[in-house]
């Protein structure tokens, strides 16, 4: 019984063993279609299964209808930065641009109604001019005779002075001004400097000026005397602190009543004597702190200025130190030539203008196509712009 079934075994083995030979000697093309082999070197025939029909639906954007576009750039990629103007300044001193959105930049910046590039903003900085003869004891007072000495240079190199509105809308939008453009400020409570000195000039040349101003401590006369000044259409008067003395000027232990009547008292001032309120403070003794930036901001007021001599202003370019760097708001921390240098200065910015005119002159053609590649509709087309070789 045992060696039938081991016979069975061996015949069922031997079954197999003809049937994989014969197998083997069959062509592929003889192969059921479940079992043939492609060779490497033939035409290989795949199985492309056909797909199931999909209509896709509206993507959310499609369904959504936008009233107002969105400012998006027209390319989705990481816009490339743009190259700053960066001249030769003192050790320590960087430009600083202040505008968040580069395309509205361009936008004004190229502009041919707007400031032409090179545009330059010197703002000097006075106290005292002192009478010929008259003996100068500190490093804030010039003489009369420097004094119409830098007056006259400034007519020669074709300065017109602006006004504090005029800096703002430039310093904001690129507005138009001279391409030299001088602001005449002096500190504290100068009436007589400014009747005795400053007047005969800003009538002879159709130039204005600005009072940074001392409020707190003005009586009505004095009021009335402001006021006569402001009259002449020469002058203009803005915030300058309201007390402005030793226990007043801004530090880190300066305490909170203070430093806000210092800030918000001047605005009740004016409107109350002058019916405005100011929209530049002048930093009393330049004297700030990075909490009194923040707090001069909440005020309401648009410009400040140093008494820190850093260089000339351009738009969106504010040349600036450590410490004003660190407050990060450069339209309140604008800086000032001191008068006892402004005849230097003046060829200084007028040398630093024109690298700036020949600068934007070089990178107009990359800036455009910049604007054109990542700024969308919403901006105004660019037009070309032919600066001038020299400024007037």
């Amino acid at each position: 019984m045992v060696r039938l079934s081991k016979n069975r075994f061996v015949l069922l083995g031997i079954s197999w063993v003809i049937v994989i030979h014969l197998a083997a000697c069959m062509s592929v093309a003889e192969l059921p279609p479940d079992v043939r082999l492609t060779p490497s070197n033939a035409q290989k025939t795949e199985w492309i299964p056909t797909p199931t029909p999909f209509v896709p639906l509206p993507s959310p954007t499609a369904l959504a209808q936008t009233d107002t576009p969105a400012l998006t750039p027209v390319s989705t990629e990481t816009p490339i930065p743009l190259g700053i103007f960066s001249p030769r300044l003192n050790k320590g001193i960087i430009p600083v641009p202040y505008l968040q959105d580069t395309c509205r930049y361009l936008a004004d910046r190229w502009n041919p109604q707007n400031a032409k590039p090179g545009t330059i903003v010197v703002p000097i900085m006075y106290h005292g001019i002192r009478k010929e003869g008259g003996s100068i004891n500190d490093n804030i007072t010039v003489s009369e005779k420097y004094f119409k000495e830098t007056m006259q240079h400034a007519v020669d190199l074709g300065f017109q002075t602006i006004t504090m509105e005029q800096l703002a809308a430039f310093l904001q939008h690129n507005a138009y001004i001279p391409p030299r453009s001088l602001l005449l400020i002096i500190d504290d409570r100068r009436l007589g400097t400014v009747r005795n000195h400053f007047l005969p000039v800003l009538q002879q040349n159709n130039w204005t000026m600005v009072m940074a101003y001392i409020t707190g401590v003005a009586d009505q006369r004095e009021w009335r005397e402001i006021k006569s000044v402001l009259e002449t259409g020469r002058v203009e008067i803005q915030a300058h602190g309201f007390l402005h003395n030793g226990s007043t000027y801004f530090t880190e232990n300066t305490p909170a009543e203070i430093i806000h009547n210092e800030i918000y008292a001047p605005i009740t001032t004016f409107e109350e004597n002058l019916g405005y309120r100011p929209i530049a403070f002048i930093w009393p003794g330049g004297n700030f702190t990075p909490q009194t930036v923040v707090e001069v901001r909440k005020a309401g007021y648009q410009l400040g200025f140093t008494a820190y001599a850093r260089g000339p202003i351009l738009f969106n370019w504010i040349p600036q130190g450590e410490p004003e760097r660190s407050a990060g708001d450069p339209l309140l921390l604008l800086p000032r030539y001191w008068s006892t240098a402004a005849y230097m200065n003046l060829d200084q910015a007028v040398e630093l203008g024109q690298q700036a005119a020949d600068y934007a002159r070089q990178n107009q053609q990359t800036e455009m196509e910049w604007y054109n590649r990542y700024c969308g509709a919403n901006y105004p087309p660019l037009s070309s712009l032919a600066i001038p070789a020299e400024q007037p």
